[in-house]
């Protein structure tokens, strides 16, 4: 006989079409009718809170004398919550951020007494081939999932084996047609009810492959429904099984008691198009300003403030993990899929942006305090900057071109009323200074530019003294910078500043390092020559614009789409950097586009708009890419800019970045006239790069924060970066490339068009015979991309060290991800994963003794001892594709 868990549930959208504060206030009565109704009727069993523990924190900001009420409903297993703390879109966030919310999230539902083991994912817009591997890390061995999956041969039934690229492997749930919103009947009729769930058992009976069916009673911001016990004793009275009143965890534990010869998935979910709306057409590239935002709210936080916290913990500092916790909510709480994916109302990503900045003000504080521990100075030091030292992220020790500034004292500032203070007059401009390591030698540096403005030093004793300052943005030759550490050096006034010599050449047009020679022809392309191999890369940097008659979830052309490139413009051209430490070209271009769509949105405009385009093409003398800047201004409407990469080689397959992977992807042309409710989306995600490669060679495009890409099936192995998408409508209904309808409520949304200028940051990296897309020089050139060394003034050093380093992997082949704190403030956490087809070995070695060390999970729980060799050395093996993260203790200073 066969048994019907019907969960009752509310998926939370926490901002969508309407904004946080106005969800919240339907949140709060909800959840107090929710009490009420567990309170006062035994046979309504349990609800599900969505699986995120977020909506706790909103309820409780507003109710807190609530607390003990809800935590008594969760120890009774009443209410089910966890293990998330938001649902997130998986592709658009990285996956330390994954792994920040199931840390959060299941810290949350201990809190309150149990979490549920499963990875509840009911609409998240497809999932990451790694999940698997994230969930068991956590000790979930299960996932529910909906969007991204079904519909295609050999994807009929509920029940799956789910493989991860490291061999990992979950149950996967995969939800019935209507997903999550199927079984609520509060509005039915008794008729109604009955034949609802007829029309439901049909279809969950054809899917299922043991005695045990899963229907999900909710829907999105639904209220529970009191009048469930009665409907399902009317479903019982006509229908043959067992109809219980569920949850997931309880269908799951049935299900794995049967299961037997189920099918097999391997790696990321991203299809799914004849099943649901899978929306993955567009939201990786809506908003391009949220995408970067959230990029570099995630470097600052990962790659910065966790481990510069770190290091000074090691050192004696007070933790400042209370403050990171409180920056990764905050950050968290951006992630939701209508929040990170650009698909709600203007107003919502106007309070997202908000949020940004406070990530931002909160990392860069925890940032500050670890340098201040780090690279201590005297606070009522007011003058020239005597030292600057450089911060390495990276687990290596690197050697490159680093940016800098570094300012000299001009005259004192009074701040308040002090009429018998008498300021000494304006000193002369600095007629040079030198920049000097610890053994004396002159570094070279080269100036960028220099101006005036205010300086000001802050004390946690007095007020701030604000001074007057001649201000230096330079480039330093930076040689030999300690893994996971810094490197000083001494900043002395001279009469006046060396010049250095350089290897870099350049001309009216082209710029040269040792290994590159950019050259920019009439009309902007560069064309990009490899001087090892001879490769000669051509269209590089070329600019394109289309109509996108879409809304915030797709993209669609329109019918009389115009396509315009910069193929025939005319490119001003300026040298604006001569070395010794840099070369750099300026590329001003225009385009005429039209200005938007027609009013019906079936073509475009016929009026056209110039759309100014200013790129900026550099190389140092140890460049392996050409790193370029675009800046725009945007005002047209209705269309999406693309830049344009042609690697010269005939592909199919592009080899992609993704969370904890790097992933190869095959581009397919399909008959859209198959795809009733979606057309399959020809662009991809990924995070910091995506490449083409063959037996001879290959080419990488590494992204700041624009995780939007297409491989055109052109012959030439063009890779389209997305910059700008610019739509007006939050839901439309009559996208081509979605005929099934509207994918969301109708809103109109001008903050959508992207108004105003944008900045971009992209690299093009060529890649000679024997290296791979995810192999060490890729690796190598995006920690120096992604992960600059980090600048630190110092004007009145006190006891700083020259160099130092808090432990350093050689050889470095695997991947860094993280170095940070543990939750419970015991350890030190350390992350790497292999993004190779074979194993590999790392060995760390440690600049103070290690007490004990283990591999641990990814929630941190210990698993394996691992041996210490001399007190400080540790040595690893990562299996292919493995994410290894390691517990340390280090002996106290």
């Amino acid at each position: 006989m066969n048994t019907y868990h019907i969960v009752s549930h509310s998926h939370w959208d926490r901002e969508w079409y309407k904004t946080f504060e106005q969800f919240r206030s339907m949140l709060v009565p909800m959840v107090d009718d929710l009490i009420a109704l567990l309170e006062r009727d035994s046979d309504y069993t349990c609800f599900t809170l969505d699986g995120q523990t977020v909506i706790l924190d909103d309820y409780l900001a507003v109710r807190p004398e609530r607390e003990a009420t809800l935590r008594r409903l969760v120890q009774q297993g009443r209410l089910i919550i966890g293990p998330w703390y938001v649902l997130p879109d998986e592709f658009l966030v990285s996956a330390e951020s994954t792994v920040r919310n199931l840390l959060h999230g299941m810290a949350t539902a201990r809190r309150f007494g149990g979490t549920m083991d499963v990875g509840y994912i009911p609409d998240s817009f497809g999932h990451i081939a790694m999940m698997p591997a994230i969930l068991h890390g956590f000790g979930i061995p299960t996932a529910l999932v909906y969007r991204g999956f079904g519909g295609e041969p050999g994807q009929q039934s509920s029940e799956y084996w789910w493989h991860a690229p490291d061999g990992t492997r979950s149950l996967m749930v995969h939800l019935f047609k209507d997903g999550y919103s199927g079984g609520y009947f509060y509005q039915d009729s008794d008729e109604e009810a009955l034949s609802r769930f007829a029309a439901l058992k049909r279809e969950v009976d054809a899917r299922a492959m043991t005695s045990h069916r899963l229907i999900m009673n909710g829907g999105d911001h639904h209220w529970p429904d009191p009048r469930l016990p009665k409907t399902l004793d009317l479903l019982r009275a006509h229908t043959d099984g067992t109809i219980v009143h569920s949850s997931v965890p309880a269908y799951v534990q049935a299900v794995r008691r049967e299961i037997s010869g189920i099918p097999d998935v391997h790696g990321e979910l991203r299809f799914g198009y004849r099943y649901a709306f899978a929306v993955m057409g567009g939201v990786y590239s809506s908003r391009m300003y949220i995408k970067q935002a959230n990029w570099h709210a995630q470097l600052l936080l990962q790659r910065y403030a966790e481990p510069l916290n770190a290091l000074g913990v090691c050192g004696g500092m007070r933790s400042q993990l209370p403050l990171l916790k409180h920056a990764w909510r905050t950050l968290l709480q951006n992630h939701p899929h209508d929040s990170i994916c650009g698909c709600s109302i203007d107003p919502v990503h106007r309070e997202m942006m908000t949020r940004f900045r406070a990530v931002e003000d909160t990392g860069a504080s925890v940032l500050e305090s670890g340098l201040r521990h780090l690279v201590p100075q005297d606070d009522r030091a007011a003058g020239d900057d005597q030292m600057l030292c450089l911060i390495n992220p990276s687990p290596v020790s690197r050697s490159e071109v680093a940016s800098a500034e570094v300012r000299f004292y001009r005259q004192d500032i009074v701040v308040g009323l002090n009429p018998d203070v008498r300021v000494a007059p304006m000193l002369p401009p600095v007629k040079g200074f030198g920049l000097f390591d610890e053994d004396g030698r002159q570094v070279p540096f080269q100036i960028v530019n220099r101006s005036q403005g205010y300086d000001i030093t802050y004390s946690n004793f007095n007020y701030p003294k604000q001074t007057y300052a001649e201000r230096f943005a330079l480039l330093l030759d930076a040689q030999n910078v300690p893994a996971m550490g810094f490197k000083g050096y001494a900043i002395r006034r001279t009469g006046k500043s060396a010049r250095f010599p350089g290897t870099l050449k350049s001309g009216a047009r082209f710029i040269q390092n040792e290994f590159l020679r950019a050259d920019v022809r009439q009309n902007g392309e560069v064309v990009l020559t490899d001087r090892t191999s001879g490769r000669v890369l051509r269209g590089i940097n070329l600019f394109e614009d289309s109509g996108d008659v879409g809304d915030e979830y797709n993209y669609s052309y329109p019918r009389r789409d115009l396509k315009v490139t910069t193929a025939r413009c005319k490119a001003r051209v300026e040298r604006t950097e001569r070395g010794p430490l840099r070369a750099a070209l300026r590329i001003g271009l225009s385009m005429s586009v039209p200005e938007s769509a027609t009013p019906d949105r079936r073509g475009r405009s016929t009026k056209r708009i110039p759309l100014p385009i200013m790129s900026t093409i550099s190389l140092t003398p140890s460049s392996h890419s050409l790193l370029i800047e675009t800046q725009v201004e945007n005002n047209a409407r209705d269309h999406r800019f693309r830049v344009l990469f042609s690697s010269g080689i005939d592909t199919d397959t592009a080899v992609v970045d993704s969370q904890f992977a790097v992933l190869e992807r095959t581009q397919k042309k399909y008959p859209v006239k198959d795809f009733t409710i979606e057309h399959p989306a020809s662009v991809a995600p990924m995070q910091r790069f995506v490449g083409v490669q063959d037996q001879e060679c290959g080419m990488v495009v590494l992204a700041d924060g624009l995780p939007e890409y297409e491989l055109l099936l052109d012959g030439k192995g063009t890779i389209a970066l997305t910059l700008l998408r610019c739509v007006g409508l939050m839901a439309g209904e009559d996208l081509l490339t979605r005929p099934g309808g509207k994918a969301g409520w109708h809103g109109e949304t001008p903050d959508a068009q992207c108004p105003g200028s944008h900045r971009f940051r992209y690299a093009i990296l060529p890649l000679p015979a024997g290296e791979s897309v995810g192999g060490g020089l890729v690796n190598a050139e995006s920690e120096r991309f992604h992960a600059p060394l980090l600048p630190v003034r110092r004007k009145n050093p006190v006891e700083a060290p020259w160099t130092r380093s808090a432990f350093a992997c050689e050889p470095g082949r695997l991947t860094f991800s993280a170095f940070k704190e543990a939750e419970d403030g015991e350890a030190l956490i350390l992350r790497f994963y292999n993004t190779t087809d074979r194993p590999c070995e790392e060995t760390i070695r440690f600049s103070g003794r290690v007490a004990g060390a283990e591999r641990a999970r990814l929630d941190e729980t210990p698993v394996t001892p691992l041996a210490v060799d001399d007190g400080s050395v540790i040595r690893i093996t990562a299996a292919p594709a493995e994410v290894v993260t390691l517990r340390i203790r280090m002996e106290h200073p």
